[in-house]
Parts: C-alpha cells; sequence; structure tokens
C-alpha cells in the first residue's frame, strides 16, 4: 500500500480479532507510512493490500480516517490485562517512517507491553553496519530482551540464515506454496511451518503463541492471500 500522506502516522486497536486464524485476541494495525522499502512485499505480494476487509481497514488507518494518535495507543495497550496474548500489527511495521524504528516510541511500546505477551513482526533492515541497521538492531534486541518478541522477517531460506546471524531475535520466513512442513535453511537452522497452515490444524494464534515465544527455530509462513503467487516468487530467488 501506498500513502502521500505525510501526517504523523495512526494506530488502531482491535481488542478482539475476527480473523480466524488470529483466534479472538487484541490485534493493532499501523498505517503503511511504517512499512520499510527494505521490504520486497511492499510492492506487491504483501497479503495485507492485497484487497478484502483488512486492506479496507488499513488504508482508512493509513488515511487518518481510523485509529489514534501514538499515546492513546500506547495507553490503551497499557490498559490490556496482565498475561494477554496480543499481536502487534496484522498490518503495518514498527514505529519509524520507512526503514528506521522510531526508538523512543518502541521503547514506550515495551513499558505499555510490561506484564502483557505482545508480539510482532519486522522488516526494517537490521543487518548491516550502516547506522540504519545498527540502531534498528539495537532497538529490537532491547524490545526482545524486555518481553515484547519482535520477530525478524526474512523472504527466504538465505536471509533467514543472515538475520539468525544478527542474534537480536527469533526469526520467520516467507516459504513457496508447495514448500513441505519441515526444512533447514543453507546453514543447517530447522523451519517449522506455522501451526495454523497444516492440513487439519485447528491451531490460532491465540492458541498457539509460538511467535510470541523466544525460540531457536524459525517459524516459516507458506505463501498465502491473493498475492500469494508474487509472494511465493520471492521466496523462491
Amino acid at each position: 500500500m501506498q500513502t502521500t500522506n505525510k501526517q504523523p502516522a495512526r494506530y488502531h486497536l482491535t481488542l478482539k480479532s475476527g480473523n480466524v486464524k488470529t483466534g479472538p485476541i487484541p490485534v493493532s494495525t499501523s498505517a503503511a507510512s511504517t512499512c520499510p522499502d527494505a521490504c520486497p512485499l511492499k510492492a506487491k505480494g504483501c497479503y495485507a493490500s492485497a484487497g478484502g476487509p483488512l486492506a479496507i481497514h488499513w488504508r482508512k488507518v493509513s488515511e487518518q480516517g481510523r485509529g489514534d494518535d501514538w499515546k492513546t495507543f500506547v495507553s490503551r495497550i497499557s490498559a490490556l490485562p496482565d498475561g494477554q496474548l496480543w499481536r502487534h500489527n496484522q498490518a503495518g511495521d514498527l514505529p519509524g517512517e520507512n526503514n528506521s524504528v522510531e526508538v523512543s516510541m518502541l521503547a514506550q511500546l515495551m513499558d505499555a507491553n510490561a506484564g502483557k505477551r505482545g508480539w510482532t513482526y519486522t522488516h526494517k533492515p537490521v543487518s548491516g553496519d550502516g547506522n540504519v541497521e545498527t540502531c534498528n538492531r539495537a532497538a529490537v534486541r532491547d524490545a526482545n530482551e524486555r518481553g515484547f518478541t519482535v520477530n525478524l522477517s526474512a523472504d527466504n531460506l538465505s536471509e533467514a540464515d543472515e538475520l539468525k546471524s544478527t542474534d537480536c531475535g527469533p526469526v520467520v520466513v516467507v516459504l513457496p506454496m508447495d514448500s513441505p512442513l519441515a526444512m533447514t535453511t543453507p546453514n543447517g537452522h530447522k523451519v517449522v511451518v506455522c501451526p495454523a497452515q497444516r492440513p487439519g490444524s485447528v491451531a490460532t494464534c491465540a492458541t498457539c503463541g509460538l511467535c510470541q515465544r523466544q525460540r531457536s527455530v524459525i517459524v516459516g509462513f507458506l505463501a498465502h492471500g491473493t498475492q500469494a503467487r508474487a509472494a511465493s516468487t520471492i521466496a523462491k530467488n
């Protein structure tokens, strides 16, 4: 999703998700301006911008028609019950425009998450020696150490190895649609397909919680949604 809106990003919290794969837990949505150009799915392949209710909702948040300012959003997270499992960003990325993580905002979210079980995913760049990558890596490591799980999103198995080597958070990876349910990366790291995508599974994020855990195993997501073929092509490269 592209947006020309230069106003401060908006953030929306849904207290009970209606998504059958997520289950009835709180989920948030961040404006599209938080999505990094570093993500190859940004142009084509992102499930969240592929149409349907989520795409409509995300556009409204991104165009200031729905959601809260950051301070209000963080207060709503803080008000969640202790022990609550919740997903940050069914669409969008960590606070900060484009490739950069806004460190102070992420720290405020960590504070709000204290006692809760929040998790999210990021395509913000963390691998490399540039200033942006170095700052992002430190911020993500701090979040994971303080109990807010930030999964590093890879777009193929080789990139999963690269992100794994940063040692700043657990890793997830997009997989081609025809992938097996378990495999290893080129460097030998174990990959397991998301339990909710296994044949006959009734698992949801609410009942699984694997992505919220600090773990060594890499979680793989089979390319899905109306742009699954585009995402699958990227995952095969």
